[in-house]
């Protein structure tokens, strides 16, 4: 259900024409039908109508905190990466900044280097006065053609919009985000990636997701923010 048409069943539900809404709230009529229109442009911006949503459900005796989430997902701008989105909420610590290297250490680097090889060179001149001792190692040798491990199950995760609107990010395994935007109600999305699958999801009571054929439902409330990780070499810290 969109802002507007809550915002609509509210008044009816109290009892009041648009008229008597107006009267009681001192909202204009007209801004009052925009917004039961999902038109918040009219009111003067996303500011007057946070105001103007608190004042009718003041009015109206309903709590605001459920209609003012939906009104921020529904109007969250595209035009911000969701990183950006979430550092604004401080859903996310903010990257570090990484200082530069300085010509000293560089320098000091390079005297190291110069002095192994140095090194290198004296010891490996040493050890051609000797005779070589060849040694055979068949097993190592076998050891190294085999392969390290078994390669791991992949992963797929599938992301449906089931209330309303959210905003999802998906990062693979190589950190190459695969999507950064809105999913709306009823939309799916599927993502893989052979170890790993990280997904944040800015309203998580807003869609429910189904990993590797198991359905595990929606992973959280309306307006919360959760960062999850499936795959082989996800973590155990979710959240």
């Amino acid at each position: 259900m969109s802002v507007g048409t809550t915002l609509r069943e509210m008044r009816k539900s109290a009892g009041f024409t648009v008229e008597q809404l107006a009267a009681r709230t001192r909202i204009p009529a007209s801004v009052i039908e925009d917004l039961e229109k999902d038109n918040f442009a009219t009111c003067g911006g996303p500011t007057y109508a946070r105001g103007h949503i608190r004042t009718i459900s003041k009015v109206c005796g309903v709590g605001d905190s459920e209609v003012l989430i939906a009104f921020e997902s529904q109007t969250i701008s595209l035009s911000k990466s969701i990183r950006d989105l979430l550092n604004d909420t401080n859903a996310t610590a903010t990257k570090k900044e990484r200082k530069p290297i300085s010509w000293k250490s560089l320098s000091g680097v390079a005297a190291g280097v110069m002095a192994l090889g140095i090194f290198g060179a004296a010891v490996f001149s040493n050890g051609n006065d000797s005779n070589p001792v060849v040694t055979s190692n068949s097993s190592s040798n076998e050891n190294n053609n085999q392969p390290v491990a078994d390669a791991k199950k992949g992963v797929k995760v599938v992301v449906t919009g089931v209330n309303g609107l959210s905003w999802i990010a998906v990062n693979d395994s190589a950190g190459i985000t695969q999507f950064s935007g809105r999913i709306r109600q009823g939309e799916v999305r599927t993502f893989s990636d052979n170890q790993l699958i990280y997904l944040v999801v800015g309203n998580a009571g807003a869609v429910s997701l189904k990993v590797n054929g198991e359905d595990l439902g929606v992973p959280g409330k309306v307006g919360e923010v959760v960062r999850l990780e499936f795959g082989p070499q996800a973590s155990s810290n979710q959240g």
